[in-house]
């Protein structure tokens, strides 16, 4: 068996080597092969693997859709399985799918409205009671989250967005980020602009982040601060199985291969997701950690177990992504995905 290994952007490549030293500790035969060449389609095409593993860089609208069209012509053209699924990468970093995915299959998560017209989102201000989270459609560890306290802010927020006289005059909605962690400086390359995504604003006690890849599964709680998800300090226990159950079900019915749900628990104690995302930061080995012993959750004889261990986790779970997407490729159970 031969794996793709897909490299793109340079900022990544840390990510494309935690791949590249999980298919050696699984002791399988790798390609790196890169999205950005011109002839990307011909060197994929020469390399003769059997499937292909994926890092994407979703910060920027353009990157997200040269990485949505390319690895459908990977999937669905060339008859090439990826890994993560295009269905599931189709949805990371991309906060408008899973607000739909989420509605759609009756998920409990937060009100989320999604305008691409001006007028009504304007409208709509003035009826939503304050204060109102605004978020981009991509972007990580809360970057790209705005709380806004009052109609007015909100109204600037939606006029820069879509322009003050004419979309085609819209300079979006900047972010700004620091140089050399001193210097502020616009985001211009990743202003948001023609859409508003606004979500109704949960008090908030706490954060679940749950995990699936393959057949394991594991969680964490990330306190919270400031009234919404932000805060590094990690707590460990074993995930509710409500949750548990959630994830499993969601991966079950939509043949996902690599799932983590973030899961905001009320005041009220109400279970509410907010994000799905394919991939994530890993890099710690403590992704499951209960009663002070590393390891793993499994699903077996009918009931969510705790299993030690402490290398689960290790290159950035890639390891447990190279062998999931090995034993699915052994079994044939992409074959008629691209029928």
């Amino acid at each position: 068996m031969k794996l793709g290994i897909i490299k793109s952007f340079k900022d990544i490549d840390p990510l494309i080597d935690s791949y590249q030293k999980a298919c050696d500790y699984c002791g399988v035969e790798y390609i790196v092969l890169d999205l950005l060449e011109d002839n990307w389609i011909d060197n994929i095409r020469k390399a003769d693997v059997d499937g292909v593993l994926v890092r994407e860089k979703g910060n920027i609208q353009e990157y997200k859709s040269m990485y949505d069209e390319r690895l459908w012509v990977i999937n669905k053209y060339l008859k090439i399985p990826i890994y993560p699924s295009w269905h599931e990468l189709f949805l990371y970093e991309n906060k408008r799918m899973y607000a739909y995915f989420l509605q759609s299959h009756n998920i409990k998560h937060p009100a989320t409205h999604i305008f691409y017209d001006k007028k009504r989102a304007l409208d709509f201000c003035d009826k939503i009671q304050y204060p109102i989270v605004f978020k981009t459609n991509g972007g990580a560890s809360g970057s790209g989250v705005r709380v806004i306290s009052n109609k007015n802010k909100a109204k600037t927020y939606v006029k820069n967005c879509f322009g003050r006289i004419d979309a085609r005059l819209a300079f979006g909605n900047i972010l700004w980020g620091k140089y050399a962690g001193i210097i502020p400086v616009p985001k211009i390359g990743m202003s948001q602009r023609h859409f508003v995504i606004m979500q109704e604003f949960v008090n908030i006690d706490t954060e679940w982040r749950i995990i699936r890849i393959g057949k394991t599964y594991a969680g964490y709680k990330r306190p919270t601060e400031c009234g919404y998800a932000s805060c590094e300090l990690m707590e460990y226990g074993f995930p509710p199985i409500e949750l548990l159950k959630l994830i499993k079900k969601i991966s079950d019915d939509e043949k996902i291969d690599s799932l983590s749900l973030d899961v905001l628990v009320s005041k009220d104690q109400q279970y509410y997701v907010t994000e799905m995302q394919s991939l994530y930061g890993s890099f710690s080995l403590k992704q499951c950690v209960v009663k002070g012993v590393s390891g793993r959750i499994v699903f077996r004889n009918n009931e969510f177990i705790f299993e030690k261990g402490s290398d689960f986790f290790i290159h950035n779970s890639n390891v447990l992504r190279v062998k999931d997407f090995i034993d699915k490729l052994k079994m044939n159970y992409y074959s008629n995905q691209n029928k």
